[in-house]
């Protein structure tokens, strides 16, 4: 197995993210390497990273192309005390984290586009996953929080059906950022942000939120289970749902496709 370059940034701390680091050079998922070692008792905050992911997936179970050497894929396993119905609401506030981390390399070019996804230039440059992992009683056991980052993937290196859609930090800039430098950024940001909601609720993370927001203002298609809605968005109110303006009164949207006019989905 190669040398795991993220040993530096181990912390040992448990409870904390980052406090153990399991470096894989291609897996098919990290989400399921996370899944077996949560199962096997991992604290909160151990993270697991892959060079390569062969069957890396996102929200809705879609695909995620992923390169070796050159992004950042991982999973963190998180054990709030929320309810099941909470989770969906943690990518929201790891997305939050992840634009503070990108901001570092990528400074003013990141927003958030609900309720997963991370954009630079109005092109997808990462997703966010929060997968609830549930005892036999059907109470949360654990969260395995999925995060795929574009960092130095260069153009020629998205497939021709994703190119005018994904970016890289390295697309975006015109600069590479060292791989590890970014995913210690994003752990001790992503524990700040993850406490704060552990403490006050989502709605002390709601406005740093709004401030990244790709849609707000802008006029939307939300699809949910066959039902179309056309609206400018609002924001998003302190459970993370999106608020959309339509012709028959301000709708608040849990889960759907969202789809900006005249760009990609």
């Amino acid at each position: 197995m190669a040398l795991n370059p993220y040993t530096s940034i181990e912390h040992g701390q448990p409870g904390r993210v980052g406090c153990l680091i399991h470096y894989l050079e291609e897996t098919p998922s990290t989400q399921e390497v996370a899944r077996a070692l949560a199962a096997d008792g991992a604290p909160q905050g151990t993270v697991v990273i892959a060079e390569r992911q062969s069957a890396g997936r996102g929200r809705m179970g879609r695909g995620w192309h992923s390169p070796p050497g050159v992004n950042l894929y991982m999973t963190v396993i998180l054990r709030p005390r929320i309810a099941l119905a909470e989770v969906a609401r943690l990518s929201l506030v790891a997305g939050v984290a992840v634009a503070e981390a990108v901001e570092t390399v990528a400074p003013g070019l990141v927003q958030l586009k609900w309720p997963n996804d991370v954009w630079l230039r109005g092109r997808k440059a990462g997703g966010i996953i929060a997968e609830a992992v549930s005892d036999q009683h059907l109470h949360l056991d654990c969260v395995l929080l999925g995060i795929g980052l574009n960092l130095n993937l260069s153009a020629e290196q998205i497939p021709p059906e994703l190119r005018g859609r994904a970016t890289s930090v390295f697309i975006a800039t015109g600069r590479q950022c060292d791989r590890v430098a970014v995913a210690n950024s994003l752990f001790l940001r992503l524990q700040s942000r993850y406490m704060e909601t552990e403490t006050h609720g989502f709605g002390a993370v709601r406005e740093a939120w709004e401030r990244y927001s790709a849609l707000t203002g802008k006029r939307v298609t939300a699809v949910d289970a066959g039902t179309r809605l056309t609206g400018t968005v609002a924001g998003i109110d302190s459970d993370g749902a999106l608020l959309l303006d339509t012709a028959d009164g301000q709708r608040r949207i849990v889960a759907a496709d969202v789809t900006l006019e005249g760009a990609y989905d």
